[in-house]
Parts: structure tokens; C-alpha cells; sequence
């Protein structure tokens, strides 16, 4: 009995320690909670509608997607189908239909380049309901679903046509064919970077292709080894004014890679032509010696003679090219200055909503609150206005800032309720959470649902740490309440269906929150059916344990 005794006391004395120590500064008796739980049907509808919006918008733009992808198809055949006939009176409708096809095509892709349902404006559009109010769009707009890959396939198919019908020409990204057709309209068909990605890296893949092709038939086409040379030479210039760029890890960056092989491979295909002495679609003669030395002496200088008179013939369309291209990289340079300048500004605003929520769990709602405010003013004032201006920026970097200041907010919201100190007197009450979660409509920045369901996982492992803080005191209903809030918040994301891709693998982690709340809550359970019996409440720093 006297152990008993003993080791009961050690239990108090360990418990009142923990609750001196806890880092709330005053302790309520659970009869005073007050709080609104958060309706998960509620919470579940209002997630499901906002997600079927986008989805809905999404799907419109996949949809869209495999119709590019079918015209493309349908012109590439119609253009084999006309190269491989004979000149003869089918050959004529098999090119009228192939025109046809391409006046279509030139139309649905300007119809799509100029369709606000396509693009994702929510910088410039962020209250729209989706109905296509916007007017206008911003000629950095990023577009929905993978239409961005059908447009660089475009730009890819356009420019070697151009190439094939011109004779070694380079198509402009201000040609006819990438123009809107419309005054009125604030971009172009193309991005730089499609331009990029289809006219010029494009192209480089295709004539070397085009270039094993043409040379398969170098017996009977004199112009093959020609043509060989050319598609070389091209390959070549676009490769060299592509090495001016900065590029920085992306996918264009990768593309941009494999150019050099496109490149090796026309000078390996010319390489074997020389060794198999085809020379105008001519086969020396003599043995493998005079081959040689036919290719060596004779072909090596009607080339040297036929590059000088391309030299002097193609100055000015090769001046124009560079000059585009130069005007590209530098508002490409100019862009990643913006993206620089955004991520070293985004870390100021991340950690002032990390701090917040560091100033909750320690109990200082003032800080909390002055660092949350910090962190909207800099979304607002320094981080939105870039984004404004170059929107493929929405992403990454400050996508991460508002997802961490959802998670802030929700969680001093959840504590405080809208009014933080003002309801509770000016007095900081982390042990009595009002429970109330903010819905996405109530979040007064252009937040995305993925960002808002991304905070809110996030919410739960705030909701789970202050659990065990409320748990060592013995706060059996604050406990109950992070229970049952992390139960709804994961009943009403499981509920609303399919979700985005980086929000899948939170839900591991928000099921665990959930299953170590109620070992919480069981332990205390135990504590009681053992005969320790506490009372949570503090008076001016005073705790009284009953055994």
C-alpha cells in the first residue's frame, strides 16, 4: 500500500510538472468548450462542386486535345498520301484534299488558341465561375490538359512543311499560319517555348528522318545527297543559336539535349554516303579505291562549292531566323529573372505562415496573427504581381506559399475562431478550440482547391499535435474534439471522389493523424478506469489532480 502511495504521488508530481511546463498559458474546465464542429457533408459538397468545376474544365480541354491530335493524324496521312503518288489526274484531288485538311486544321487551332475555356486565368480571372466570363487572355495564360504538346506537334508539322515547300526555309513564329487572325486578341497561337519546342528541335528530328528516307533512294534521286547536306546545315545553325540559351531543368531543356543526335545522325548518314560513293544519285565506279578517291577529290569540292552558293544565296532568311530567335531568348531571360526573383520572395512568405503556425502551438496568438498577416501582404504586394505577369508562374514556388498560408490560417481559425483574440477576450485559449474550419469561399486569396485541400490534409497533423499537447494535461474533450475533426475532415475528402494527384499521398498521413488521436484518447480512457482521475483546469498557474 505504501508503494502504492508512492508511486501515485510521483504520478501527480510528474503530471502537475507537465502541466507547468505545457505551452498553454491557461487551462479551462471542459464544461466551458464551446465550438462549432465542422459539418463534413457541408464541407464534402462544397469540395465536390469546386473539383467538378475543374474537372469539367479539364476534361473540355482533353476532349479538345484529341481532336488536334485527330486533325494532325488526318493531314499527315493526307500529305504521305499525295507524296507517294504518281503525277497524274488522282495525284491533283488527293492535293486538293490535302488542302482542305490543313485549312481545317490551320482553323481549329486557331479556335482553340483563342478559346478563354481553354486556359487556366485564374490569376487574372480568380472569382470567375468557370462560365467563360473572361474576355480576354493573357498571353502567358497556361492551357488546361495537354493541349500545350498538340500545339508544339503543330508548330512541328507546319514548320517542315514550310521547309519541304521553300527549299531549306525557316519558318518564322510571326507567320501567317501562327497569327490569331484577330486584333482584337492579346497572344498568338504559340508560346516561345512551343515555337522552340516544334519549329526549331521539331524540325531538327524530322529532317533527319526525312534525311534517312531521301537517302534510301540515293541511286535513283540525284537530289538526295543534297538534300542531305542541306537538313545538315540547318540542323546545325538551329543547334548553334540554341546554344546561347540559358536553359534550366525543364522539359524544353531535355528536348534540347537531344538535339546534337539529331544532328550526329545527318553526319553519319553523309558519312555513309561518301564511304558508299553516291554521288547525285551516281555510283562510282572502279573499286573501293577509286570510290574513295572520286568522293575525296571530286564530290568534296562540287560541295564546298555548293555550301558557298548557299552561303550567298540564304544570308538574309538565315540573319531573320537569328533575329527571332534572339528576341525569344531574351524574353525567355527575362521570364527566368522573374521566376529567380519569385522563389528567393516566396521563401519570405513560407516561413512567416511556418511561423504562425509555430506561434499557435506555443500559444502566442498575436504573433500568429501579425505573421499570417505578413505572409498575405506578401502574397499580395510582392509575390501576385509577378504572377500577374508571367502566370506559367501560378505554380510550384508560390503555390507552396499559399498552401502553406491555407494551412495557417485554417489551423488559427480552428483555435480562435474568425475573430481570434477578439472572442476570446484578448486572452490566448489554445485549450479551448473553437473548431471551426474555414470553407474555400472564406480564404480571401485566389487559392486553387488543390492548394485548399492540400492545407487542410496539412490541418490534421497541426489538429494531431496539439492533441498530444492537450493529452499530457489530460484534456479528455479538447482531445475529442481534434478526434472528431480530423474525422470529418478525412470522411468529407474521401467522400468527394477522385482527387488531384499531390494530394493522394497525404491521405496516408492524415489517416495515421487519425488513428494516433484515438490511441491518445484511448490511453486516457485507461487512465481513468485505473482510479486516476484528473480535472483539467488551471487557475493562475495552479493544478489540482485527484487520485
Amino acid at each position: 500500500m505504501r508503494n502504492l502511495a508512492v508511486c501515485t504521488s510521483l504520478v501527480t508530481a510528474a503530471t502537475r510538472s507537465l502541466a507547468l511546463t505545457t505551452p498553454t498559458t491557461r487551462l479551462v474546465s471542459s464544461s466551458s468548450v464551446s465550438t462549432k464542429m465542422v459539418d463534413f457533408r457541408e464541407l464534402t459538397n462544397q469540395l465536390v462542386a469546386k473539383m467538378k468545376l475543374e474537372d469539367d474544365l479539364r476534361n473540355k480541354a482533353y476532349d479538345r486535345s484529341w481532336e488536334l491530335n485527330e486533325a494532325l493524324i488526318r493531314v499527315e496521312m493526307a500529305h504521305e498520301d499525295v507524296m507517294s503518288s504518281s503525277p497524274d489526274k488522282k495525284q491533283g484531288e488527293l492535293i486538293s484534299f490535302l488542302e482542305k485538311e490543313e485549312e481545317s486544321l490551320d482553323k481549329l487551332f486557331r479556335e482553340t488558341a483563342l478559346s478563354p475555356g481553354m486556359y487556366n486565368n485564374i490569376v487574372h480571372n480568380p472569382s470567375s465561375s468557370g462560365n467563360d466570363e473572361i474576355t480576354a487572355v493573357h498571353a502567358r495564360a497556361p492551357r488546361r490538359g495537354n493541349i500545350d504538346s498538340k500545339m508544339e506537334n503543330y508548330a512541328r508539322y507546319k514548320s517542315v512543311r514550310y521547309y519541304l515547300a521553300t527549299e531549306n526555309g525557316l519558318l518564322s513564329p510571326n507567320a501567317p499560319c501562327f497569327s490569331s487572325g484577330s486584333s482584337s486578341a492579346t497572344r498568338n497561337i504559340l508560346t516561345d517555348e512551343e515555337y522552340i519546342g516544334g519549329a526549331c528541335i521539331g524540325l531538327c528530328h524530322d529532317l533527319s528522318k526525312i534525311a534517312i528516307s531521301r537517302a534510301s533512294n540515293a541511286m535513283s534521286d540525284p537530289t538526295a545527297v543534297q538534300f542531305v547536306q542541306n537538313a545538315r546545315d540547318t540542323v546545325s545553325n538551329i543547334l548553334q543559336e540554341l546554344l546561347e540559351f540559358d536553359w534550366r531543368n525543364s522539359p524544353l531543356r531535355r528536348k534540347y539535349d537531344s538535339t546534337k543526335y539529331a544532328l550526329k545522325q545527318l553526319e553519319t548518314v553523309l558519312y555513309e554516303l561518301s564511304v558508299a560513293g553516291a554521288l547525285g544519285g551516281q555510283e562510282v565506279g572502279g573499286g573501293p579505291k577509286n570510290k574513295r578517291i572520286k568522293v575525296d577529290e571530286n564530290s568534296q569540292g562540287m560541295v564546298e562549292e555548293e555550301k558557298c552558293n548557299d552561303l550567298e544565296m540564304e544570308p538574309s532568311a538565315l540573319d531573320a531566323f537569328k533575329q527571332e530567335i534572339a528576341k525569344i531568348k531574351e524574353r525567355m531571360d527575362y521570364r527566368d529573372k522573374l521566376r529567380e526573383n519569385l522563389i528567393k520572395t516566396s521563401r519570405d512568405g513560407q516561413k512567416s505562415a511556418k511561423n504562425a503556425i509555430f506561434a499557435l502551438h506555443r500559444g502566442n496568438t498575436k504573433s500568429a496573427a501579425k505573421l499570417l498577416e505578413d505572409c498575405e501582404n506578401c502574397v499580395r504586394n510582392d509575390l501576385f504581381p509577378i504572377v500577374q505577369e508571367d502566370p506559367t508562374l501560378r505554380g510550384g514556388s508560390f503555390s507552396n506559399v499559399l498552401e502553406e498560408y491555407v494551412e495557417g490560417k485554417l489551423f488559427y481559425c480552428w483555435l480562435h475562431g474568425d475573430g481570434g483574440e477578439e472572442e476570446s477576450g484578448g486572452v490566448s485559449n489554445n485549450n479551448k478550440p473553437a473548431g471551426k474550419i474555414l470553407m474555400f469561399d472564406e480564404i480571401h486569396l485566389p487559392i486553387t482547391v488543390d492548394e485548399y485541400i492540400g492545407g487542410l490534409c496539412d490541418l490534421t497533423g497541426e489538429i494531431g499535435r496539439f492533441a498530444v499537447a492537450r493529452g499530457t494535461v489530460r484534456d479528455k474533450e479538447s482531445v475529442k474534439l481534434c478526434l472528431e475533426t480530423s474525422k470529418n475532415i478525412c470522411m468529407a475528402i474521401k467522400m468527394a471522389g477522385k482527387l488531384p494527384g499531390n494530394i493522394n499521398k497525404k491521405m496516408n498521413p492524415l489517416q495515421n493523424t487519425v488513428d494516433k488521436i484515438t490511441r491518445i484518447l484511448y490511453e486516457q480512457s485507461l487512465m481513468e478506469m485505473a482510479g486516476r482521475k484528473f480535472i483539467s483546469s488551471m487557475e493562475e498557474g495552479e493544478f489540482d489532480a485527484e487520485d
